[in-house]
């Protein structure tokens, strides 16, 4: 079954942290082939950036941020997977200063683009967010069978709606292991604990949804 596979990746990073588990996003594509029943045609990851600053202006929790991002992008290129970034715009009122990089737009103009050129069985959204359950409708009307991957912990009632049917990831933390262990700092080119810090996915202060 030929499968795009879109991934929120603050969300998917948040959601994993707050649970326990330790991101991996190169392991959730060898779990998403099913064991070979599925073909990924692509993995797109959507990366949020810190907004555009000089170095001598940059905040040095946005540069960790910025170089957190930086090693991650590289990380997954090396393996064949496809990054997409998005500069953030500042959040006004926080000590130290804090950024927003919403991408849920962009990712799902792509997804819908990308779904009718690549014409795929099945698209799998790795998020929990509810605002893409209008992407998930648009998809399911031109034939494509759609699932979101989530942990029950960050799957809004609105996407869960939407999809085909939806994908705990506890499963795939659990085969990899990966529940055994409280999260930590990653290796280099994955998520560091300073990023959750310096961020927001969303308008505001807001957990995964």
């Amino acid at each position: 079954m030929r499968t795009l596979v879109f991934v929120d990746e603050a969300n998917f990073q948040k959601g994993a942290l707050a649970a326990g588990f330790r991101p991996d996003l190169i392991g959730l594509r060898r779990w998403l082939r099913d064991g070979g029943r599925r073909q990924i045609v692509e993995m797109v990851v959507y990366l949020g950036l810190p907004p555009e600053r000089r170095p001598e202006e940059m905040p040095d929790n946005w540069q960790r941020a910025y170089d957190s991002r930086h090693r991650l992008r590289m990380a997954l290129e090396n393996n064949g997977i496809m990054v997409i970034t998005w500069r953030g715009k500042q959040l006004f009122g926080f000590d130290p200063p804090r950024f927003t990089a919403n991408i849920d737009m962009l990712m799902a103009m792509d997804a819908l683009e990308f779904a009718i050129e690549a014409k795929p069985d099945i698209v799998v959204l790795v998020t929990g967010d509810g605002d893409f359950a209008y992407l998930a409708g648009k998809l399911r009307r031109r034939g494509i069978r759609v699932e979101a991957a989530a942990l029950p912990s960050t799957l809004s009632a609105e996407l869960k709606r939407a999809v085909h049917q939806v994908i705990d990831l506890r499963d795939f933390f659990e085969e990899e292991g990966e529940g055994d262990r409280r999260a930590k700092p990653a290796a280099d080119g994955e998520d560091g604990d300073d990023w959750d810090d310096d961020w927001d996915d969303e308008e505001g202060d807001e957990a995964p949804r």
